[in-house]
């Protein structure tokens, strides 16, 4: 994903850049293609991009194993400031442009930003009631009769006294 920004005049330029899932290697959880929406700012000292991502995952739910499809996004912004040889930065989203430089690969940026599109808990809807930890049985399927309630002895002293208070 590559953008030749000495294309563009200086001020604002929208487009649009799409590439496989495959081609990006994010094949074995994204399938598709993957959209990227850029908005370039661009000035004589420096190049703002600021980037919607759009890509579709094959995903496994956390509650009760099902395989289901979603549409996922994410945003990023990077700034490129001219004049300086590719120096090493600390910061992620701030890099250089040496003066012989034309072009911006974004490529490494957006596989990241799919990366950290997928979400920490993966649901197949936010009512997954799950898999019923007795039987096995897919509780947003059918219900089962088995009782999930846990035995502690360690709550034991305070029941009885639950119990004598009421």
């Amino acid at each position: 994903m590559i953008i030749k920004y000495t294309n563009f005049s200086d001020g604002i330029h929208d487009f649009r850049l799409t590439e496989s899932a495959k081609n990006l290697e994010l094949e074995d959880r994204f399938f598709g293609n993957v959209l990227v929406d850029c908005k370039m700012d661009k000035s004589p000292h420096q190049i703002v991009l600021s980037c919607n991502l759009i890509l579709q995952a094959n995903l496994v739910c956390d509650r009760c194993g099902k395989e289901f499809e979603k549409n996922l996004t994410n945003h990023f912004q990077i700034s490129y400031l001219f004049g300086r040889d590719s120096a090493k930065n600390d910061d992620f989203n701030l890099k250089f442009l040496s003066k012989d430089q034309d072009k911006i690969n974004i490529r490494d940026d957006v596989f990241e930003y799919a990366e950290l599109a997928l979400p920490m808990k993966i649901l197949c809807s936010d009512e997954c009631k799950g898999i019923c930890p007795i039987c096995g049985k897919n509780l947003n399927e059918e219900t089962c009769n088995c009782k999930t309630e846990i035995d502690n002895g360690i709550w034991e002293p305070l029941k009885k006294l639950k119990d004598k208070l009421n």
